[in-house]
């Protein structure tokens, strides 16, 4: 198949299943504008890959599974910098305190803090929360 027939069968089914796309994309994280964001960007992936290897026997399911894959990436990859920021504040919360707690007395004897990972506790509605 020539690069341009290639290209107008990528525009060709990606016009066909770009609602299917979304809608399942947007079930599965929860979230429309992710599920746009990844389904172009499952687009631009079929763009660069499909000219070289051809159009794949079921273009649609290329296109569901590259774009799942995109989102859990996306949804690791938020996941890992809330939890970099929350270990940054709370290493700078310390260094303003000093690292100290006061003792029972209200001053003296004071003591290490421990340091305690934070975490979230909250339960999200998102499907991806579980896994």
């Amino acid at each position: 198949m020539a690069a341009g027939e290639t290209q107008q069968a990528i525009e060709a089914v990606f016009r066909i299943e770009r609602a299917r796309l979304i809608a399942g994309l947007a079930r599965f994280s929860g979230s429309v504008d992710l599920a746009e964001e990844m389904a172009q960007d499952a687009l631009v992936i079929a763009l660069s890959e499909w000219p070289r290897t051809g159009v794949p026997a079921n273009p649609g399911a290329w296109l569901t599974t590259a774009a799942k894959r995109r989102t859990i990436d996306a949804v690791r990859r938020d996941r890992m910098r809330e939890r970099k920021h929350a270990e940054i504040a709370q290493e700078l919360e310390g260094e303003v305190d000093g690292g100290l707690d006061s003792g029972p007395d209200g001053g003296e004897g004071a003591r290490p803090r421990a340091k305690i990972p934070a975490t979230n506790c909250l339960a999200s509605s998102s499907p991806l929360a579980t896994r």
